[in-house]
């Protein structure tokens, strides 16, 4: 039986997503083109709660992946089959906007991207952790992001993790508070932020597993604890390592909107939010690039405030634009597979 599509899901998501795509804007604008950086000059925001936009939005991803997975996998989870689905869901996709992106580097600099880098360091691009491991170990990384390592590592463990939650929830639970605690509040690898250990992003994925689990939905006195702890933040600044923040602020946020969501679950904004977290996935492995190629042709530098804005809603267009393409690219080339009569007689 199918189960009920949740709104919320898709809202926070397509939120998640805008939050990406403006962080990498920003940071193109403000600090690589910014001698020396002027971050007052933000589109929106660059810092809402005193916390960089891109943590919250990586935040909010990795909660949602977790009640995203114990929704559809808390009564029964058949490894070959959650496997499969999670391969599917990742690889085709990634490694089609990866080939295309590599030849248009190509055609642009005609000669192959990172020739520096020995040859059989090519298999962290083939296993999605190239942009994880950029800076500890040479890669052909360009597109990606480090999340998709690291959610690529949380897929990995999933199955364990929710056995022992389904289990033993408070073992689980102090287990990962107690691993959390050390990588969290130091930074134990200067050339690999902690915000990118799999220890540190745990409890958001576990918080979301149980929220769906448990909790189902955010009840009124939940969202105004949440509503305090982000204002007390705001007037407080408490001086926490960023790791630290990005946890109890990504789920505070998190419950304070699906809270809101009960309130925008109207035809139109559904439509809109469902749209957009269809294609989240092809936009965050696409409007990187696209940043990039579009600010080597505009003075970023020099451009007034409204010239900012029609720059970014210009590289919104193209990254809808181009993240259709690869979805409809990639669903084409998935279903040819499928359809192959060769492979329908081998199996």
């Amino acid at each position: 039986m199918k189960k009920e599509r949740l709104f919320y899901l898709d809202f926070i998501r397509a939120l998640a997503t805008i939050m990406i795509l403006l962080t990498h804007y920003n940071a193109r604008y403000l600090f690589y083109y910014m001698n020396p950086a002027k971050p007052e000059n933000a589109i929106i925001s660059l810092y809402p709660f005193h916390l960089y936009i891109g943590d919250l939005g990586v935040a909010l991803f990795f909660i949602i992946s977790g009640v995203s997975l114990m929704y559809v996998y808390h009564k029964k989870c058949e490894l070959k089959q959650f496997y499969s689905k999670r391969f599917q869901s990742i690889y085709p996709m990634f490694w089609i906007t990866y080939f295309i992106a590599f030849l248009y580097f190509f055609f642009c600099l005609k000669h192959m991207i990172h020739m520096e880098v020995p040859k059989q360091n090519f298999i962290l691009t083939i296993l999605g952790l190239d942009g994880y491991l950029f800076g500890v170990v040479p890669s052909y990384y360009i597109l990606g992001e480090w999340f998709l390592g690291c959610i690529i590592l949380m897929y990995l463990i999933f199955p364990l993790l929710r056995k022992l939650l389904l289990s033993h929830p408070w073992i689980l639970c102090i287990g990962a508070v107690l691993i959390y605690i050390p990588f969290a509040f130091y930074e134990w690898f200067p050339s690999f932020s902690s915000s990118k250990l799999l220890f540190v992003r745990i409890p958001e994925l576990i918080f979301g597993m149980i929220f769906i689990w448990k909790i189902k939905e955010s009840r009124l006195w939940m969202a105004i604890i949440g509503v305090i702890i982000l204002a007390c933040t705001v007037f407080f600044n408490p001086a926490l390592p960023s790791s630290v923040k990005t946890t109890y602020i990504g789920i505070s946020f998190f419950i304070v909107l699906v809270y809101i969501s009960k309130w925008l679950d109207r035809p139109i904004f559904r439509g809109i939010c469902r749209t957009i977290s269809k294609y989240s996935y092809a936009a965050f492995l696409t409007h990187h690039v696209i940043i990039d190629e579009l600010a080597k042709h505009f003075p970023m530098a020099d451009l007034s405030r409204s010239s900012r804005y029609l720059l970014f809603i210009l590289y919104i267009c193209i990254t809808a634009l181009v993240s259709w393409l690869v979805y409809q690219l990639n669903a084409r080339i998935i279903q040819a597979i499928r359809n192959n009569p060769i492979r329908n007689i081998s199996s």
